[in-house]
């Protein structure tokens, strides 16, 4: 079955079922879900089309049913994620607020190249060779670009008004 062919089939099953795989999804989900999951149905039964049976009203149920089910475990995971994210987050002293949003500004001043080889460092953790390999670069030229990328990131700090204390410690973490 050719690309026509197939686009053709699946505009008929469209027509011919949509509405009512449609209203199965809104029997157990609201209208955006089951909008999303109709549409992942339909991509499924396109790249599907020459396995799926005739007529295609179970077998477009029976994916809908799995799509919906995999949608519903990865809304409960992110909700709880989010939930254990909350109960880990300590609320911050306003001054750690306000250091946080110069930090956070500055760094966003920053060019890309130097953003990126910094949080490759601080936020994500990676080992310098880990960082270098993701850089498509030695771990000499990382430690160089990693270097600069700090001094510039102290210089502008020092341009918003940081001390030099506190400034090391924004540096370093």
């Amino acid at each position: 079955m050719d690309d026509v062919e197939r686009h053709a089939q699946l505009e008929r099953w469209f027509r011919a079922y949509g509405g009512r795989v449609l209203a199965y999804l809104l029997h157990r989900t609201d209208r955006d879900t089951a909008q999303d999951v109709l549409q992942e149905v339909f991509v499924i039964a396109y790249r599907k089309a020459e396995t799926v049976p005739e007529p295609p009203l179970g077998w477009l149920f029976g994916t809908a049913r799995r799509v919906l089910a995999n949608s519903s475990r990865s809304a409960r995971r992110r909700e709880q994620l989010q939930v254990r994210v909350a109960e880990n987050v300590a609320p911050a002293a306003p001054e750690a607020d306000a250091t946080s949003r110069i930090v956070s500004d500055t760094l966003t001043r920053l060019s890309a190249a130097d953003r990126e080889v910094l949080t490759l460092s601080a936020w994500y953790e990676l080992s310098g060779d880990e960082a270098a390999q993701a850089l498509g670069c030695s771990r000499s030229a990382y430690n160089v670009r990693l270097h600069r990328a700090r001094r510039r990131f102290a210089d502008a700090l020092r341009a918003a008004g940081y001390s030099d204390g506190r400034l090391r410690e924004a540096v370093n973490e």
